[in-house]
Parts: structure tokens; sequence; C-alpha cells
């Protein structure tokens, strides 16, 4: 019996440890447990060792760049996952990368208006002498304690007047002893309370007394006149301390002001220019690519690299069960998109047992006499498609030339194109032109100098109004590419992409009796002036305000385009273009005129004459000159560009052609 219950319990023990052993729910948590400590205790030991000290040091940094990348990956999630939360912070109000306090400026002393300590006290010191050279003694108002007797001498306080004790010694009770005198009833019943009220009467009438004797030993050794005198005194420089601390706490104030003013205009700009840093590395990181792997049931590998700025195309063969081949055609879209298509040359074709049955065809015999085959379609051409290029060069090189001189090279590209489409009410015109020029003088890269920089594109849709008018709106958008300096100065920048951007919003009448002439009226115009980099470029050259990036003002809009062809090789084009704004019309005006003048030498060379006038009532340069404050005047100026240019043009011209249904 025993031996059986010692076989049993061996028995309960085993099944209980092959049942832990196997249970599911052990192994998982024990394993992702697992998982999370090891994750950990890599990044850790990376971190201990990876970083550069005395005793342990890489000799390869681009593997200690690539394990920081790792951690970081592992730490902070991947890229896309950061671009999603960037992009998602960008998006909300009054977002801010970082922020500054007031009180961390460190250069207020150089701004305008501010007051700096030693000007506070000096205007505190002016105040105070101005109120005692202004103040009539005689005139400030003694109290009844201060006025003598018959016989010039100051009238001691009797005891027990409570009043005078109080008026004369200026002396200030504990509120627990103002009113002691007030017994309510239901204290009369109480010993406690009573006897409280009674002690602290008599500590009220000890400290009164104390104060009576004192000031009369001291009025008995003092002269009226100078305890007068150092009454007004006293009051004088109470009401002067009063003024000082008033006028102290408004130019604390005023300081306090400008202070968060000029600093709330430094962390706009520095968040500006965060932004914009910000944009670049995630621009840079979008070029960021995705290995991806295929394989067929041959085992033959296809590979394929994931990009958003580039693309790729890659054949792979796939097999079926019976062994037919399949071309096909991977392409990448971006970085997580692939286009999948089948080669055009695949077809299928399979030997298969099919049915026969004879038929007898009927011959047909066409009739002799036909008739004439009228036209069911005309030819239309809606769209007209052109454009020309010109780019001109020049050089020249001096060695040792007795005359003197320096070596230059220049060179100018203009592109032009458009796309009209018309019929009979509808007319579509769309046109962009960009313009770039270079010149530089001497050997020395760092004196390349722009002399040109344009982007222009315009698109105006005209309905037909009546006879040659055309009911019309239209869009004209100008920036420039490249960055722009004061030259030879290039440590200041004055204009770059985008700063500024031009849009004038039109709409209005358009007048085009034939294609060399055109006339647009527009009542209703928006002009809009933009500047993205307000932390390197100064907006107020433009018109903008200092704490802005940006401006727009209502007025009338007026453009007239000619052009001629003097011969077949030669041609003049003029566009004048001007603006009034309402807000100030007949003293504020912008006016450009533009003059081209082509003159096609051969097929492929052309000389150019181009005189551009503009003037913007916006735009404002130095004028040398300065105001009271020391501040240099800007007033604007006739802007005037010339160039002459000999070089290589070619030009396009199609129709796209379309076939329309004759009406019968």
């Amino acid at each position: 019996m025993q031996l059986k219950n010692i076989f049993t319990g061996v028995l309960i023990l085993f099944s209980f440890l092959l049942f832990a052993e196997d249970h599911p729910d052990g192994r998982k948590t024990e394993k992702n447990t697992s998982s999370k400590d090891s994750i950990q205790l890599s990044i850790n030991y990376l971190k201990k060792y990876i970083q550069a000290t005395d005793v342990w040091q890489s000799d390869n940094p681009e593997i200690v760049k690539a394990i920081i990348g790792l951690i970081h990956f592992t730490e902070d999630g991947s890229i896309d996952s950061i671009q999603t939360r960037l992009d998602k912070f960008s998006k909300m109000d009054n977002f801010r990368y970082i922020n500054r306090s007031s009180v961390h400026v460190s250069d207020s002393l150089l701004l305008p208006g501010y007051q700096p300590y030693t000007s506070i006290l000096e205007k505190m010191k002016q105040l105070d002498r101005a109120i005692w050279n202004g103040v009539d003694m005689n005139a400030i108002h003694l109290p009844e304690a201060l006025i003598v007797g018959p016989d010039h001498k100051f009238q001691p306080i009797t005891e027990g007047d409570e009043r005078a004790i109080l008026e004369r010694t200026e002396i200030v009770l504990p509120d627990s002893l103002k009113n002691t005198s007030a017994l309510t009833d239901s204290t009369k019943h109480k010993a406690n309370d009573f006897n409280r009220i009674k002690n602290r009467e008599l500590e009220r009438k000890q400290i009164m007394e104390e104060a009576r004797v004192q000031y009369n030993l001291k009025i008995q050794l003092l002269n009226p006149d100078s305890v007068i005198t150092v009454y007004r005194h006293n009051a004088v420089r109470i009401y002067s301390d009063s003024l000082q601390n008033q006028l102290y706490i408004s130019l604390k104030r005023q300081n306090d002001q400008i202070l968060t003013h000029y600093n709330d205009s430094i962390v706009r700009l520095v968040n500006d220019s965060i932004n914009r840093f910000v944009k670049t590395l995630q621009r840079y990181t979008q070029s960021d690519s995705v290995e991806v792997s295929m394989r067929s049931l041959s085992g033959k590998p296809a590979q394929l690299w994931l990009r958003n700025n580039k693309r790729s195309i890659t054949r792979f063969y796939i097999k079926n069960v019976q062994n037919d081949s399949l071309a096909i055609r991977m392409m990448t879209l971006d970085k997580h998109s692939i286009g999948v298509a089948i080669d055009d040359d695949v077809t299928f074709s399979r030997l298969a047992q099919k049915q026969r049955r004879d038929f007898v065809f009927d011959k047909f015999t066409p009739e002799k006499k036909l008739s004439k085959m009228k036209n069911r379609f005309e030819v239309i051409t809606p769209w007209d498609l052109g454009g020309f290029g010109t780019f001109g060069f020049s050089q020249t090189y001096l060695n040792n030339w007795k005359a003197g001189g320096n070596s230059a090279l220049a060179f100018l590209t203009v592109l032009k194109s458009y796309a009209n489409y018309s019929n009979a009410v509808i007319r579509w015109e769309n046109s962009g032109e960009f313009r770039n020029g270079w010149i530089r003088q001497g050997g020395n890269l760092n004196q390349l100098q722009k002399n040109d920089d344009k982007l222009e594109l315009i698109s105006r849709l005209g309905v037909s109004a009546f006879k040659k008018w055309f009911y019309s709106t239209e869009v004209d958008f100008q920036t420039q590419f490249f960055n722009g300096y004061n030259y030879p100065d290039k440590s200041k920048l004055i204009s770059a992409y985008m700063s500024p951007a031009k849009t004038m919003f039109k709409l209005g009448l358009d007048y085009k009796p034939n294609k060399r002439f055109s006339l647009f009226l527009s009542p209703f115009t928006l002009k809009t002036v933009y500047v993205r980099d307000t932390a390197r470029i100064d907006q107020t050259t433009y018109g903008i305000s200092r704490h802005s990036k940006s401006f727009w003002e209502p007025g009338l809009n007026a453009e007239v385009k000619y052009r001629i062809e003097i011969t077949p090789q030669m041609s003049y084009e003029t566009k004048y273009k001007m603006f009034m704004n309402y807000k100030d019309p007949f003293k504020k005006l912008d006016v450009d005129w533009e003059n081209t003048f082509v003159a096609q030498l051969n097929d492929r060379i052309n000389m150019t004459f181009m005189l551009n006038l503009l003037y913007d009532d916006n735009i404002t340069f130095p004028t040398g000159r300065f105001d009271t404050n020391g501040v240099e005047i800007f007033r604007p100026k006739l802007q005037t560009k010339e160039l002459i240019t000999v070089g290589f043009s070619y030009k396009i011209n199609r129709h796209v052609y379309k076939r329309r249904k004759i009406e019968k």
C-alpha cells in the first residue's frame, strides 16, 4: 500500500512538470520579455562603447555613423513616421519649433526706445529735483498736533486722552486691541471670555500710556520750527517717492513691451529659418531607397530599388506549372508603389480540337454606278503650341596685354513658350518666360555676377463679349531662381527664389482686333507681393512691413502688347504694363515697359536687343541721406536694364489638329 502511494505521487509530479513545460502562455511571455530585454541591452551596450573615449576608439568613422543611425532608427522609429509627425505638427495653429523668453534678450540696450537702468535713475532724479524746486513748503497743511500754543510750545498729552495719543504719536495698534470696550451678552456669563477681554484692555492702556510718556519727553527737547520743517520735508519726500515709483513702473512696463515685441520678431525669424532647414532635410530624406527582391518558381531573383525621385524598369520572367514563360515589366512608381505590366509582344496559343462545318458563301457583285462621297468631317486647329530659345555667349582672354583690361566671360539664356486655345467663343492663352544671364570678370570665380534672372508665368482666359472684345481674367506670376546681391558685395542677400514673388489677379475686358495687338483693361486687379525668406532678406525694401511676409493692394491695371514683323528676318515687340493703387491713386504707380528687337541673321543665329524700364513704388533703394534720427532714407527709383545678345536660337511652332463632324 505504501509503495502504491509513492508511485501515485511520482506520477502526479511528473504530469505537473510536463504541463508546465508545454504551456504556451508561459513560453510566449518569456520570449517577449527576453526580446525586449535583448533590444534594450543592445542599445545600452552600443551607446556605451560606440562613443569616442580615451580608451575605446574606432578606426573607421563610417562604421560608427552607421551604428548611430541604427540606434536612432530603433529608438525614434522609421523616417516615414518622423515625416508624418513633423507634417502633423506643422499644421497646428501658432506652431513653433522653439521659443525664448524676453528676459534672455542680450542686446536690449541697442533697441530703439529701450531705457537702460542708468537712464531710468537719471529721469527719477530729474523728477525729484523738479518736485523739490517747485514745491511751496509754507503751503503744506500741518496737522493739529504740530500747531503750537500761545507760548510757542507744544502742548503735552494729558493722561487718558486716547484721541490725542493716536493722532500725535502715530501709534498703530494691533487689530485685537483696537476695540476692547464692547462686551457682548454671550460673554457676560462666561468667566474665561470676560477675563480674556479684560486682559486685552489692560494691555491696550499700557501701550497707550507708554506712547504718551515718550511723546511728552520728546516735545520738551524739540524746537517747534525744526519739527515743522522736518514734517514738511518728510511730506515732500513721501510725495516725491510716490511719483518716482510710478515713473519707474511706467518705464519698466515700456521696456518689457519693447523687449517682448523684439523677442517675438526674433523668435519668428528663427522659427522661419528652422522650418526652411527642416524642409530641406525632409526633401533629402525623400531620396531614401528601399530594396525589394522577387523570385519566380525557377528561383531567379529580380531586385528593385523603390525611390521617390527616380524611376527604373526591370524585366522579370515568371513560369506556371506547365513551364510557360511570361515576361513582365516592373517599374518603381515611388517609395511605396510598384507598377506591373505584361510585355506587348506576349501571345498565348494552345492547340485545341475544334469542330468543322462547311459553309457556302454567295458571291457579292457591287453596283457599277457609285455616287460621289461627301465630306463628313472638317479639320480644325484649336491648339497652337510654340516657343523659341536663345543662348548667347561671349568670351575675352587677356594675358600680358599692353593696352590693359581684364578677361571676361558672359552668357545669357532666354526661353519662351506658349500654348493657346481658341474657338468661336473662348480664348485661353498661356505663356512662360525664363531668362538667366551671368558675367565674370577676371579668372576669379568669386567675381561671377548675375545680370539677368526672371521667371514669369501668365494664363489668360477670355469669353467673347461683343465684336473684338472679350470678358477676360488673368493670373500673372513673377519671381526669380537664383540669389541676388548688391555686387560686388556678396555678404548681404537682397533677393532669392520666391523672395520676392509678385502675383497679380486681373478681371476686365480684352480688346484683340488682330494677332499683333492686344489691349487689356482690368479695373478689378489684386496685387500681392510675398517674401519667403525674411530671415536673410529685408522685406521692407519691397514695401512689406517689418513683422509680415506679404502685402496686397487693389488697383487698376492696363496692359498693351504690340508685335510687328518689320521684315521676314526682323521683328519688334513691346509690352507696357501699368498698375495704379486705389488706396493712393495718381501717386503710387507701377510701370513695366519692355521693348525687344530681334534680327534673324540665319536659321540658327540671331541678334536680340532688349530695353526694360521698370518703376515700382513699393521697391525702395538707399539714397545716402539720413533723417534727423540718423536713419538712412529709402526711396523708389527708375530701374533700367539693357541687353544685346548674339547667339544660337531655335523655334518651335506646332498646331494640334482635330476633326469635327459636319452637321447635315
